[in-house]
C-alpha cells in the first residue's frame, strides 16, 4: 500500500483536487487526511464531500474542523480564522457539521503509525511543533516509531536517535534510520512555507521512506471564489506567496 497522507486542505477544492490527482498518478492506493478540511477557503461543502468519497483509513480533526462543527467562541482564532469559522458554519449542513465534530484526535495504522493534526503530546491542545525544542518535546510522548501530523503549514521532520533530535527539510526521508520520527507532512491548501503549490505527502509500502510532494493548482479561480463568496480579501492573496 503507498498511502498519501493530506493536511490542511482550508477548504481548497483546487488543491485538493490536484493533489488527489498527484497521488494517484504517483501510485497511491489509500489516504489519510490529517485534518483541517475547512476553513479559511470557499468550498468547504465540495471539500469535505471529496474527502469522504476518498474512503481514507483515518480522518483526523483539526482546530477548524472542531470549531466549525459547533458555536464555540473564537477568541483563540485570529481575525481572518474567526470570520472564515463564522462564514463556514453557515455553509455546511447539521449532518455535515456532526460528521466533523464525531472526528478523532488522533489515529492508528497498526502497530508504528500515529496519525494527529497538531501535537503528539497532548492532540487536543492545537499547540505548534515547529521548532527543535517543540519536536524533542513532543517525541518524549510519542507512542509509536512513526507519527505523522499538520497544523503548521509547513513540511518538516523531527528525528530522533539516541539523546539527538534533528529538525530536518528534504524533499525524501529515510525513515528506516533514527528510533523515532515526527513528520509534518505539508498543508493542501494553504501553503506557509514561501512555495504555493499545494503539498502532501507520499508512505512507500514497507514505510520506510516519505516523499513530499509540491503541486500547481488553479490558484486563480481558488482566489476569484473566496473574493466572490465575500471572504476577506487577504485570504486568496497570501495563497499566491505561499504565507
Amino acid at each position: 500500500m503507498k498511502l498519501a497522507l493530506i493536511s490542511d486542505i482550508h477548504s481548497n477544492l483546487e488543491a485538493l483536487d490536484a493533489v488527489i490527482a498527484d497521488a494517484r498518478a504517483q501510485g497511491a492506493d489509500a489516504f489519510a487526511c490529517l485534518g483541517d478540511i475547512v476553513g479559511y477557503g470557499a468550498d468547504p461543502v465540495a471539500c469535505l464531500e471529496r474527502v469522504q468519497s476518498l474512503a481514507p483509513i483515518a480522518v483526523i480533526q483539526g482546530n477548524h474542523d472542531a470549531y466549525a462543527a459547533d458555536e464555540r467562541d473564537l477568541g483563540d482564532f485570529n481575525p481572518l480564522a474567526s470570520k472564515a469559522t463564522v462564514w463556514t458554519r453557515r455553509q455546511l449542513t447539521a449532518e455535515q457539521r456532526s460528521w466533523l465534530a464525531g472526528l478523532p484526535l488522533e489515529a492508528r495504522i497498526g502497530r508504528e503509525i500515529t496519525l494527529v493534526h497538531a501535537n503528539p503530546s497532548e492532540p487536543d491542545s492545537w499547540a505548534y511543533v515547529r521548532f527543535p525544542a517543540d519536536g524533542a518535546l513532543a517525541l518524549l510522548d510519542q507512542k509509536t516509531r512513526l507519527c505523522f501530523y499538520g497544523h503548521t503549514h509547513l513540511p518538516m521532520a523531527f528525528r530522533q536517535l539516541d539523546d539527538t533530535v534533528l529538525q530536518l527539510t528534504a524533499d525524501a526521508y529515510n525513515l528506516a534510520t533514527g528510533e523515532r520520527w515526527l513528520v509534518n507532512v505539508g498543508s493542501v491548501g494553504q501553503p506557509r512555507d514561501g512555495d504555493w503549490r499545494a503539498a502532501y505527502s507520499l508512505l512507500d509500502e514497507d514505510g520506510d521512506r516519505l516523499s513530499v510532494h509540491r503541486v500547481e493548482y488553479d490558484l486563480a479561480t481558488c482566489q476569484q471564489k473566496i473574493v466572490a463568496a465575500g471572504l476577506p480579501a487577504r485570504l486568496a492573496e497570501r495563497l499566491a506567496v505561499g504565507r
